[in-house]
């Protein structure tokens, strides 16, 4: 019998104390075994969760007991967003190529988790948002840079290890429709750039010709923001990839959530 690895991807929107408290209730009734989280920050709503989680299943009858979920949660110290991960195996090792004074510190976590025996690398990424001025074009042009940089190194030194790269990238692909002319040249590029370095996007490998939006804007035109990207070596494993739009349509978040689900 193969086995099942579930990941599920969902940006939270640094939410307050009450939208969290619905969102962990969403979460915990959920069946995937790793949660990537993205729009995260050093805020009381995203510490709550991840005292929740790290605690979790811990309860006057569970002492001595581990908790179910391994938590990473990286915090930057200019309040800027990022990613937290849960995680039912454990957390083998984590890293970065951003020293904890960066800003964009908190916005990739790359970590490797040990799922039955086999290592698996499981990188969560929220690339800054921008809108026209170049202040913010500059800033999330520099991130998409040096994340490029560090994957290129990640494929060269960790070849043998499979990768799901995933999160809020803000970006579309070169074919999005509907298109948007908002979008610069160097943006489709960094799409681009994953099946370069050995990377497929599971949803447009299963759904070659399906249009499908993880945000809607005030003048309801539809973005897919938010993707799971994984190593070619293990793409022939891709069960399943969708997006749950309840998310978005509860009001939980502004986001659709996705799911992966890897037959091992």
């Amino acid at each position: 019998m193969k086995n099942k690895l579930k990941l599920l991807t969902m940006n939270i929107g640094n939410p307050s104390i009450v939208r969290v408290k619905r969102q962990i209730e969403w979460l915990s009734n959920r069946n995937e075994d790793v949660f990537i989280l993205t729009e995260t920050k050093n805020s009381e709503g995203c510490s709550y969760l991840e005292e929740h989680f790290s605690n979790y299943g811990m309860t006057l009858f569970d002492i001595g007991m581990k908790p179910e979920f391994n938590v990473y949660f990286p915090k930057s110290k200019t309040g800027d967003l990022g990613v937290m991960i849960l995680s039912k195996y454990p957390i083998v090792k984590y890293k970065t190529c951003f020293n904890k004074d960066d800003p964009y510190f908190s916005r990739l976590a790359d970590i490797i988790i040990n799922y039955q025996g086999s290592k698996i690398g499981i990188i969560g990424l929220y690339v800054p948002s921008r809108n026209s001025t170049e202040e913010k074009i500059i800033r999330k042009k520099n991130f998409v840079i040096q994340f490029l940089l560090y994957l290129k190194q990640l494929t060269l030194n960790n070849s043998t290890i499979p990768y799901v790269i995933c999160g809020d990238l803000n970006i579309l692909e070169r074919n999005h429709i509907p298109h948007y002319n908002n979008f610069q040249k160097w943006e489709y590029d960094f799409y681009d750039r994953f099946e370069h370095f050995g990377y497929i996007d599971a949803f447009r490998y299963l759904y070659p010709d399906k249009n499908e939006y993880s945000w809607v804007g005030r003048t309801s035109d539809g973005y897919r923001y938010d993707y799971f990207f994984v190593s070619k070596q293990i793409s022939h494993t891709i069960k399943d990839c969708y997006y749950i739009h309840e998310t978005r349509s509860s009001s939980l978040t502004d986001h659709s959530a996705m799911s992966l689900i890897l037959e091992l």
